[in-house]
């Protein structure tokens, strides 16, 4: 290890000593910019203790490690050159799923990450107007052709062990920032309709085959009274091949749902 990956792990080991916080993500987060194994990190993690100095590590890790370039960066970019990133063709292989972005753009990739990993909702700002402009566009045209009307946003829930790990859940941030701009007038946030009951290991890590298998079952509808034929807008972040948006569109069908389109920020 150089001496600044020695001095960042003494630093880390030293603050999970002190209290004991799950900082899994964050640490994980670090790594790919100081290029430190993971391996050489020794995290046992206590979940029950996981809120207890929140605050008080926030703040610590904040001194530690302020925004670098890399944040900088990807909250800083303009809507205008956000808006020329759009992919032209929004809509997947499968129909009823559509992306805005392309995640092999660096641009899109840091800014997700940074959403995902740090929280920085600034970015979630970007993309939420982003998000809102297509939104009103897609929305007028379903509800000529497809009497799709005051649909509910549902964000892609996390299993409760998982939000304990990472504290936030990405894409409930981003949909609130759209329900923020938008108001009720395009959408309803619904943060407690659907629940992911199976904790699944990543599908980023898995071959297309077992993303299937590994994501059966994972959702459940918690008040079906409220999905019965109510039109719904699915949101997520970034998907591979969409098994976890079909799985919960299709759990989302099979309560009684009207009709339903899954919005990724990227593909």
């Amino acid at each position: 290890m150089t001496r600044r990956s020695k001095f960042l792990y003494f630093v880390i080991h030293s603050i999970y000593n002190i209290y004991p916080l799950n900082i899994k993500y964050y640490v994980q987060s670090r790594v790919a910019i100081y290029n430190l194994s993971y391996n050489n990190i020794i995290l046992n993690y206590n979940i029950n203790a996981m809120f207890k100095f929140n605050k008080i590590i926030e703040t610590v890790l904040k001194f530690f490690f302020p925004k670098d370039e890399f944040d900088k960066k990807a909250e800083n970019i303009s809507i205008d050159i956000l808006s020329k990133k759009l992919s032209l063709n929004n809509k997947t292989e499968d129909e009823f799923i559509y992306t805005l972005f392309d995640y092999r753009d660096e641009v899109i990739k840091n800014m997700i990450w940074s959403l995902k990993y740090k929280k920085n909702k600034k970015v979630a700002k970007l993309f939420a107007q982003i998000l809102y402009d297509f939104l009103q566009e897609e929305l007028s045209d379903l509800n000529v052709y497809s009497d799709f009307n005051k649909p509910l946003l549902i964000p892609l829930p996390m299993h409760k062990k998982h939000l304990q790990e990472r504290r936030f859940n990405q894409t409930e941030i981003l949909a609130k920032e759209l329900c923020d701009i938008a108001g009720e007038s395009l959408c309803i946030l619904k943060t407690d309709l659907l629940k992911k009951i199976k904790n699944t290991s990543s599908q980023t890590t898995l071959v297309r085959s077992k993303r299937l298998k590994n994501i059966k079952g994972v959702f459940y509808v918690n008040k079906p009274d409220e999905i019965k034929n109510r039109d719904i807008i699915l949101l997520d972040d970034v998907i591979t091949t969409g098994a976890t948006l079909k799985e919960a569109r299709k759990v989302l069908l099979a309560a009684g749902a009207k009709n339903i389109i899954s919005v990724a920020i990227a593909h």
